[in-house]
């Protein structure tokens, strides 16, 4: 190895990590380091500052320093498709949105090969860790933008929120942070987020590569908001563009959208939105209506209001809205009706009543089961997915499991009323449910 050459190839970078030269070539496909022909069909090198600035420690500290931004600041392909939304929304449609810090992709990618992870489909990422000199560069990059003001920390991957996949509830994001050690472990479950069980199940049902994705993080200051909902620029259950519909409670949005809390709900004309006499309904619609004219497309959008400002903290496009419903043949009758519910996803399915009374009930469920979900749902729920034909929730519409029952095409109702009150009488006894007529039936 030559000091004064500036090049370096691959064996000399693999013996300066310390690893086998197909991690190398491994790590280049993945993009942590890049390689150079010195001609068109030349042999591939390495510039050897580039090589020597990764492993340098000081360097490490410059280049990560330079990796965190704040948004305005940072290039779009590096912050994840749902800061790169976040951007759109504040310089394309001139929302208001809170103060976003990015830690880019550049930086996740630097921390797989500190990890020495070569494989992050098969990585045990209980292992991950973030080293101290990174921790101390991030929550410097914080303090300086945040004070100690309260906190979200959001994922932002390069799969999610794209135009046909939202990998609703997939990623983690947490509102409401304070301390450095509640900021670094937030950061860390995002990182960790991006290939757990649940998003390589979701992904690889959608034919979607995981282990080319990344992952960047949004930090922001916590919007002091008093009302906060999500509306659809389209009727997402009708799939109506002539449609919006509202969902909105007290205090923060995450209830709703976790579907742990039944919303106020309002379905709005598009042509009527001028004759609203709620004025923060028609401002707020409005504003929807431009961000579905930026973006192209019927929107799904979460926002929040203190009190005389809409703030826009997410939008991406409804990815639903080209379902056709799955029915099966069977012979209505009135006699056999158990109870309804408010149509999520459209169709007819049957099968055995497996009822949720928490997590550790998601083990019950078979293939061909209908599910009813009586406690707070997790993201967990997505490995069972496949094997469900039918579900009976909580909560509103456009929470991220009703999201994720119409990506996934399951018949399902939310909010049910059973006649008798007694529903876990027909516990594994096989039932209808028909999301077309919202009824639930015995067979």
């Amino acid at each position: 190895m030559e000091k004064n050459n500036p090049y370096l190839t691959t064996k000399e970078v693999a013996k300066l990590f310390n690893v086998t030269s197909i991690t190398i070539y491994r790590w280049e496909k993945k993009g942590f380091i890049k390689s150079h022909r010195l001609n068109p069909k030349g042999k591939k090198f390495f510039i050897r500052e580039e090589i020597l600035k990764l492993i340098d420690t000081d360097n490490d500290k410059s280049s990560v320093s330079n990796d965190i931004k704040l948004l305005d600041n940072c290039n779009s392909q590096e912050v994840g498709t749902k800061a790169k939304n976040i951007k759109i929304i504040k310089k394309k449609a001139g929302c208001l949105i809170p103060k976003t810090l990015i830690i880019n992709t550049s930086v996740f990618n630097q921390l797989l090969a500190d990890n020495k992870i070569l494989d992050p489909l098969g990585y045990k990422w209980s292992n991950f860790k973030i080293p101290t000199k990174y921790q101390k560069i991030i929550l410097e990059k914080i303090s300086q933008e945040f004070n100690n003001k309260p906190l979200v920390v959001r994922s932002s991957a390069t799969c999610e929120d794209s135009p046909l996949l939202s990998f609703a509830g997939q990623y983690s994001s947490f509102l409401n942070i304070k301390g450095e050690k509640n900021i670094s472990r937030a950061i860390k479950l995002c990182y960790q987020s991006l290939f757990s069980d649940n998003a390589k199940i979701y992904a690889k049902i959608n034919g979607v590569r995981l282990e080319y994705e990344s992952m960047a993080i949004a930090v922001q200051e916590l919007a002091p908001v008093t009302v906060a909902g999500v509306i659809f620029t389209a009727d997402p259950v009708n799939q109506n563009a002539k449609k919006m519909i509202v969902e909105y409670t007290e205090g923060l949005g995450d209830s709703i959208v976790s579907g742990h809390k039944k919303p106020n709900t309002v379905e709005i004309d598009k042509k009527k939105i001028n004759n609203l006499q709620n004025i923060f309904l028609r401002k707020l619609s409005k504003i929807a209506l431009n961000l579905e004219k930026v973006f192209g497309n019927p929107q799904d959008i979460e926002w929040g209001w203190d009190g005389k400002k809409i703030y826009i903290f997410q939008s991406r496009n409804i990815t639903t809205l080209d379902k056709h419903p799955k029915t099966i043949n069977y012979t209505f009758s009135k006699n056999k009706i158990l109870g309804t519910g408010v149509i999520v996803c459209r169709g007819v399915a049957s099968g055995f009543l497996k009822i949720i009374d928490n997590t550790e009930d998601y083990d019950k469920i078979k293939d061909g089961d209908v599910v009813l979900v009586n406690c707070k749902i997790d993201n967990t729920l997505i490995k069972k997915i496949p094997l469900i034909n039918a579900l009976i929730i909580n909560g509103g519409i456009l929470s991220h499991i009703a999201v994720i029952a119409r990506e996934f095409n399951i018949p399902c109702l939310t909010e049910p009323e059973i006649s008798n009150k007694k529903f876990k009488k027909y516990l594994n006894k096989k039932i209808i449910v028909d999301a077309i007529r919202g009824k639930i039936l015995l067979t």
